[in-house]
């Protein structure tokens, strides 16, 4: 009984110190802000911050190099106001990257920090300032472009080879359009452009997840998304899941409209 107690007693500790471990970890990364920016070279960078969900001690972050289809995936320990640990593609140069590199992140105020950036033989290769701006969304350029999916089967009896294609179009301007259409299985898969059979909406990427509105600011979920290996991967909330490829190199009708 005695030491059921202690054993008891000794769980409970355990668990408080767990609690309290992590609520003074997440008190230290409130002093920084989730996303930063930084004009490069006349475009916009994003520095998004997140704790780790499956390491409670480390932070992970995300970076989005302007306008190229380049990211980084921060992965480090949080010490007082520096966080320092190695950063990887996470879509982008993975082939002339090779392993692993080091960073150093530093809060210089309440709303900005200093990203610094070393390369392979361990030298600073960037240092950067950033700057939080809660008002500030960000266009995920890296989905900018046409994607497809591949053809999916959608067969019947009557139509054995019938399959549908789906196709979305965003656009720098903050514009969009998707279209799903029927395609014959028999033949290789062909890009139609989704503005000339769709109305365009008005789209937002915000972690993650692109919404769209029509009028006014009555923003509506469309999808979640995440970038792999060149693909993105969308998710909708009824647990259907297509993935599609950049339309590299096409030529689109609306292009010259």
């Amino acid at each position: 009984m005695i030491e059921n107690a202690h054993l008891a007693a000794r769980v409970l500790a355990l668990g408080l110190a767990t609690l309290l471990c992590s609520a003074f970890l997440h008190a230290e990364v409130k002093g920084f802000q989730n996303r930063y920016f930084a004009e490069v070279d006349s475009s916009t960078w994003v520095l998004q911050l997140d704790p780790n969900m499956t390491f409670q001690s480390m932070i992970t972050a995300k970076l989005q190099m302007g306008d190229t289809r380049n990211r980084y995936l921060l992965m480090g320990g949080l010490s007082k106001d520096q966080i320092t640990g190695s950063y990887t593609p996470l879509m982008g140069s993975a082939d002339t990257f090779r392993g692993e590199r080091r960073f150093e992140i530093k809060r210089l105020s309440d709303n900005s920090l200093r990203l610094s950036l070393r390369d392979k033989n361990g030298e600073i290769s960037q240092s950067l300032s950033f700057i939080a701006n809660t008002e500030q969304a960000p266009i995920d350029t890296a989905i900018l472009g046409t994607w497809l999916t591949a053809t999916e089967p959608a067969g019947s009896a009557a139509q054995p080879y019938s399959g549908q294609q789906w196709t979305i179009r965003f656009m720098d301007n903050g514009m969009l359009c998707q279209h799903r259409y029927t395609v014959d299985t028999r033949k290789p898969p062909l890009a139609q452009d989704p503005c000339l059979k769709a109305q365009e909406q008005r789209w937002k990427a915000v972690d993650g997840k692109v919404y769209t509105a029509e009028n006014g600011d009555d923003w509506a979920l469309q999808f979640s998304y995440r970038l792999m290996a060149g693909r993105m991967v969308v998710s909708y909330s009824g647990g259907k899941r297509v993935v599609a490829t950049m339309a590299a190199n096409l030529t689109l009708s609306a292009d010259s409209r």
